[in-house]
């Protein structure tokens, strides 16, 4: 693989990582606890080296060899967006409405960011959010494939996990750092419900199009 191979990697997978989807949704909600917030990147990331691992192991093949494989994973990954989206909003929801009964000027954080999450609860909710990913399931099933290819050598592909490993841990953690910086920490815990409220919406949406796909490859 060439200097210039992995360049086109390392710009591919920012372009990946740095742009909106489910995991920096996931980590605003969650962020304004910093430990909650790195335990969620670390998930995201977790998640992110098991779609590597898979890539480099023939991901891509297997899906052209087995259409069915995609299918399951555009549902699979759908129903687990709409678990989260229908949690997500039900939380924001009731958070507005206990908001309503509070006194003026109360500072109510949303219901996910209100109740005690563990850090491996925090990492398992990463975990889950980049696993049904379609942002993942796009790039790993067909973008990044092409850069890798198949006669790419053992200690080659170790090198580009490495290096997608640090530079995602890196970017992930410091979102997670930065959201939870005083000052941005109160506006988002003030903003809870409703950041809860649209991540779910945006959530639902994603389900909703994941499941779409994949019934009309069933039919």
């Amino acid at each position: 693989m060439t200097t210039g191979a992995l360049l086109s990697i390392l710009v591919a997978w920012l372009l990946a990582i740095a742009s909106p989807g489910p995991d920096l949704v996931q980590l605003l909600r969650v962020g304004a606890v910093r430990c909650n917030g790195v335990a969620c990147a670390l998930g995201i990331m977790s998640g992110n080296t098991l779609w590597i691992l898979a890539s480099m192991l023939g991901l891509s093949a297997l899906v052209e060899a087995f259409p069915g494989v995609l299918t399951a994973l555009f549902l699979v990954g759908g129903f687990f967006l709409a678990w989260m989206g229908q949690g997500a909003l039900r939380g924001g929801l009731a958070a507005r409405r206990k908001d309503a009964v509070l006194p003026e000027g109360a500072l109510e954080a949303s219901s996910l960011m209100a109740a005690r999450m563990t850090t491996v609860q925090a990492w398992r909710l990463g975990v889950v959010t980049n696993l049904s990913n379609p942002k993942a399931l796009v790039f790993f099933g067909a973008v990044f494939a092409g850069f890798v290819p198949p006669d790419t050598s053992w200690a080659m592909r170790a090198v580009v996990l490495v290096m997608m490993m640090v530079i995602g841990v890196a970017w992930f953690v410091f979102v997670a750092v930065a959201v939870s910086v005083p000052a941005l920490s109160k506006r988002l815990q003030a903003a809870g419900a409703w950041i809860d409220i649209v991540a779910g919406t945006v959530f639902l949406i994603l389900a909703a199009v994941l499941v779409i796909e994949g019934i009309a490859r069933l039919l």
